[in-house]
Formats: C-alpha cells, sequence, structure tokens
C-alpha cells in the first residue's frame, strides 16, 4: 500500500489518529493522488506540492504500491503589483465573512442554497476563489482555487482569509455594498433627500449610494465599530472624506 504523511495545517483535516505521522492507506486501482488525497478528507485546494519518494509529482500521478507521498498545504499568496484584485465567492455558511471581505472592497459573491455542482461552475466561470467550510464542494473538479475555512467566528475567518490570500495591500475600505456586493459611488444629499430619515438628513452631509441595489449609505452610529475592523488590516485613512461608510 502507497504511504502517505501530510504536513503542516493540512493534518487538521486529517482524522486524529492519521495527524502528523507517516501512514499506510489502501487505494482503488489506478488512482490518482488526487483520489487518495481527497479520500482521506483533504481537497485538492489545500494542496500545494506533492513529493512521490522525494520527487515533484502532480496530482493526476497514477498511484503504486510502493509510492511514498509527501503532501504539502499552499503557501500564503503574495500578490505582486499590478495583480488584479482577487475574487470571492462564499458559501452560504460564511455569510458573516462576506460583509467583511466587501467591507474591506472585495468582490464577494455569497453563495445561496445552491447545489455544489452549480456553485463549481459558477466559481469557474467567474474566475472566483471558493471560500468555504464544505470539503466537498472544494473538491469539485471544477472548483480550480479555494480555502476551507479554519476558524469559526468572523472576526478569525477575516483575518486567517486576509492572511492567506495576501490581501492588505488591496483593501480598499467603504466602496462596497455590504448587501449586494456592488459599487459604492457619493449621492448628493438632495437626490436622495426622500430616502432618508429626518434627522439624517438634517444631520449628515455626505452620503453614498449602491449602484446595485440602490441602499444609501451615511457615516451612522455603527460606522465607528466597522471603522475598527477596517483600521486593523488597512493603512488607508478610515475617516468620513472616504465618503463610502456603511450608516444606520
Amino acid at each position: 500500500m502507497p504511504h502517505f504523511c501530510f504536513h503542516d495545517e493540512l493534518n487538521d483535516l486529517l482524522r486524529p489518529e492519521l495527524r502528523d505521522r507517516v501512514f499506510e492507506w489502501p487505494c482503488a486501482e489506478r488512482a490518482t493522488a488526487k483520489h487518495a488525497i481527497e479520500a482521506l478528507g483533504v481537497p485538492h485546494t489545500e494542496v500545494g506540492r506533492v513529493l512521490v519518494d522525494g520527487r515533484p509529482a502532480g496530482l493526476g500521478h497514477l498511484l503504486q504500491a510502493t509510492d511514498s507521498l509527501d503532501v504539502f498545504p499552499t503557501e500564503a499568496m503574495r500578490p505582486a503589483p499590478g495583480d488584479p484584485a482577487p475574487r470571492f465567492l462564499a458559501d452560504a455558511h460564511l455569510g458573516g465573512l462576506a460583509r467583511r471581505l466587501r467591507l474591506l472592497g472585495f468582490d464577494t459573491e455569497l453563495a445561496r442554497d445552491a447545489p455544489d455542482r452549480s456553485l463549481a461552475h459558477l466559481a469557474d466561470g467567474d474566475g472566483r476563489i471558493v471560500l468555504s467550510r464544505d470539503r466537498e464542494l472544494l473538491k469539485h473538479r471544477r472548483v480550480a482555487r479555494g480555502r476551507y475555512v479554519r476558524a469559526r467566528t468572523t472576526e478569525e475567518q477575516l483575518r486567517e482569509v486576509v492572511a492567506h490570500f495576501g490581501l492588505r495591500e488591496g483593501i480598499r475600505p467603504f466602496s462596497r455594498c455590504l448587501e449586494c456586493n456592488a459599487l459604492l459611488r457619493p449621492a448628493e444629499r438632495g437626490d436622495i433627500a426622500g430616502r432618508l430619515p429626518p434627522r439624517v438628513a438634517a444631520e449628515q452631509t455626505e452620503f453614498t449610494l449602491c449602484t446595485g441595489c440602490g441602499r444609501v449609505y451615511w457615516p451612522g452610529s455603527h460606522w465607528q465599530r466597522l471603522k475598527a475592523v477596517v483600521s486593523e488590516y488597512s493603512t488607508v485613512p478610515t475617516d468620513r472624506s472616504a465618503n463610502a461608510e456603511p450608516g444606520s
């Protein structure tokens, strides 16, 4: 039987008795490295390098009974200057993370209750990175890039994703709608006065308008809380001159 050894954070995805050690695992005839690795619970999106008997091999490698595999995780991204900002598709269980990524300015679609096959095709067609806590979705052959999100709370998930994909340099806070993901644009008070609560219309002077759903934003009561979230990640000023702060 082939021998396997998974390294670093990939051990999080294995059964406890298989972690941090070399073990034998029976494989079907003509199984590939991908099939065997995913049968052990590790989606291909999590795999960076595979060594077979110490030599680099692809996930399509046909396993032999005498093979010894070392499987390493994907490395954290380091985007080069000028690279386009990554675009994400978050599964239905990561709604809080999707809103936080939008707050930082990243194009993030939130998946609804669609079959994995539909979500995989959507991500592939749009060139999106899938963020999920559903391993079966990440195993789909049409999912080229993804991340199994380990963290449980929204704030920890955001830190994990920002670090893994090297997002800090691409942050453009308060530039996307938290509800629908469309871009925001400055709005004149006179154009939206009829849609504002009287107190807001009287006290606020700066507004932004969602170019998708039409939602109006202003520096409202929870703006300071959102500003604190942004300040942890961004060197971009978050004062009201940005003219794109979600309001109440």
